[in-house]
């Protein structure tokens, strides 16, 4: 798949190399309004992609739609958002678009085969939380690592617990990445880990619930995380509290520093 792939980026990076060498000016002026146009406006660029892929369908340009379904999956669309949007251009377009729907899907599925191509997206997140008599005042921090990049994230709570504050970081974390992400997340609270990893199955299907047929604490953080969490494919890690791991230690910090005072 990876060939293919590039034979299709390669092959549209040549013509666009041969139709920009005629130096004519209506084709510049149009390929700078179609730069533009997916740029972020009233609409967000993810919509407008969402859009090009739909229209492309309609229209049955094989070459469009796997470049949209390309950036596409670049701004975080699922795959099932995606299939769900071209079921719109079939019923617009009618059953003259089914062939081509049918090589825009084993496009997807090429796609997902090839685990390294340029739409996958990889981001570390190191979360804490922290609060000043639990209950008490709270603050909350992530660092979310991307491409080399750092992003932090705080906030706090005037009345709040530990633990609360540690799910908010998850939360405001994952927020902040396009859907469809892989995402390693890295915690010292065995609270999130295992509710995340392992307990949440089981609360979800005794309607949030523990054994003891109690509801379960903090459910609507919960509940907010679990919606949140299938929009990715999620590795969790262990980080000792204090162990001289420097985003630990980071966020550790800024969770501190953000309990109002």
């Amino acid at each position: 798949m990876s060939d293919k792939l590039d034979d299709f980026q390669e092959f549209r990076e040549r013509m666009n190399e041969i139709i920009f060498s005629k130096d004519d000016l209506n084709i510049k002026r149009f390929f700078n309004l179609d730069t533009r146009i997916y740029s972020d406006n009233k609409l967000s660029s993810e919509l407008k992609e969402m859009l090009g892929l739909v229209s492309s369908l309609v229209l049955r340009c094989d070459d469009c739609i796997n470049y949209h379904i390309i950036q596409c999956k670049k701004k975080g669309w699922t795959n099932e958002e995606i299939l769900e949007a071209m079921s719109v251009g079939l019923i617009v377009g009618g059953s003259i678009v089914i062939p081509h729907l049918r090589k825009a899907v084993n496009f997807m599925e090429e796609l997902d085969q090839n685990k390294d191509y340029e739409g996958t997206r990889n981001y570390k997140i190191y979360t804490d939380g922290a609060c000043s008599g639990n209950p008490g005042p709270g603050g909350y921090a992530a660092v979310i690592i991307f491409d080399g990049q750092e992003e932090k994230i705080t906030g706090s709570a005037e009345n709040t617990t530990n633990n609360r504050m540690e799910l908010k970081a998850v939360i405001e974390a994952l927020k902040t990445i396009p859907k469809g992400s892989s995402v390693e997340l890295y915690s010292d609270s065995t609270y999130v880990l295992n509710g995340l990893s392992k307990w949440i199955k089981s609360w979800k299907s005794k309607g949030w619930k523990t054994a003891a047929n109690k509801e379960i604490a903090n459910k609507d953080l919960w509940s907010e995380l679990d919606m949140l969490t299938s929009n990715f494919k999620i590795d969790y890690f262990k980080v000792e509290s204090h162990s001289g791991d420097y985003y630990n230690e980071t966020v550790d910090s800024l969770a501190k520093e953000s309990i109002p005072q």
